[in-house]
C-alpha cells in the first residue's frame, strides 16, 4: 500500500465515522431522548465496526480478521503499556502545552464511569475496530512497500489524524485543540510497535483496550 492510498482510505474511514455520528445531532436533547444519548456511542461503535467488517468483505480480505498467535509476554507488555501510557500522558501534556502544571499530575480514581454503555463501547468495541483498520489493514499494507519504522510512523500519523476534533470548528462553545491527536499519535506508535513485534493484532487490541479503560478509571 502506498502512502497516498493509505491517506485516502483514512479519509474515507473518517468520513463514514462522522456520518455515523451525525444522527445524534438530529435528536433534540430532552429528558425523553436522554436514554438514546446514553447509548449513542455504543450504537455508533457497533455500526462503525460493522462497516469495517463489510469493507474487508467487499475487498475480499477475510485474512484481516485472523488473530495470529502471539507469545504471552506481548500480552503482558500490552497490559502494562496500556495502563502506564495513561500516566505518561502527563508528560505529553507538559510537552504539548510547554508548561508544567500540578493539574497534569492530579489523578482521581473512580469506577463509576464504567457503568456507562458508551464508555464500555470505548473500551471494548473502539479498540477492536481501530486496530483492525489501522494496524491490520493500513500498517500491514504499508509494511509491504515500506520499511517497518516508516509504516508504523505513517500509520500512527493517520491514527492521530482521525482524532483531530474538526467538528469543534463549527461550534463556538467548543475549543479546538490538538492535544487528543498529539496523544493518539504516541498511543498509535506503541500499538504499531506491538503489532510489528508480536506479528499479531491481539496485543495491539489489548493495549488499546487497557489504555481506554485506564483513561476512564483515572
Amino acid at each position: 500500500m502506498k502512502y497516498l492510498k493509505a491517506f485516502l482510505l483514512t479519509l474515507l474511514y473518517y468520513f463514514f465515522l462522522e456520518i455515523v455520528s451525525f444522527w445524534v445531532l438530529l435528536i433534540p436533547f430532552t429528558t425523553e431522548s436522554l436514554p438514546i444519548y446514553n447509548i449513542s456511542h455504543l450504537i455508533n461503535s457497533i455500526v462503525t465496526l460493522l462497516l469495517v467488517v463489510f469493507f474487508f468483505r467487499l475487498i475480499k480480505r477475510d485474512d484481516l480478521f485472523s488473530l495470529n498467535k502471539a507469545k504471552s509476554k506481548f500480552y503482558l507488555f500490552a497490559i502494562l503499556l496500556g495502563i502506564g501510557f495513561v500516566f505518561f500522558q502527563s508528560i505529553l501534556r507538559i510537552i504539548y502545552f510547554q508548561e508544567v502544571s500540578s493539574d497534569f499530575f492530579n489523578y482521581e480514581f473512580t469506577l463509576s464511569r464504567l457503568a456507562s454503555y458508551n464508555i464500555l463501547a470505548s473500551i471494548m468495541l473502539v479498540p477492536l475496530t481501530e486496530e483492525l483498520f489501522f494496524r491490520n489493514y493500513i500498517q500491514g499494507g504499508l509494511s509491504k512497500y515500506h520499511k517497518p519504522f516508516k509504516a508504523i510512523l505513517f500509520a500512527s500519523c493517520l491514527f492521530a489524524f482521525i482524532h483531530i476534533p474538526f467538528a469543534t470548528l463549527f461550534f463556538d462553545l467548543l475549543d479546538f485543540s490538538l492535544l487528543r491527536s498529539f496523544v493518539a499519535f504516541f498511543g498509535g506508535f506503541i500499538s504499531g510497535v506491538l503489532y510489528y513485534k508480536s506479528k499479531s493484532i491481539g496485543p495491539s487490541i489489548i493495549f488499546h483496550a487497557f489504555w481506554n479503560l485506564t483513561s476512564y478509571i483515572v
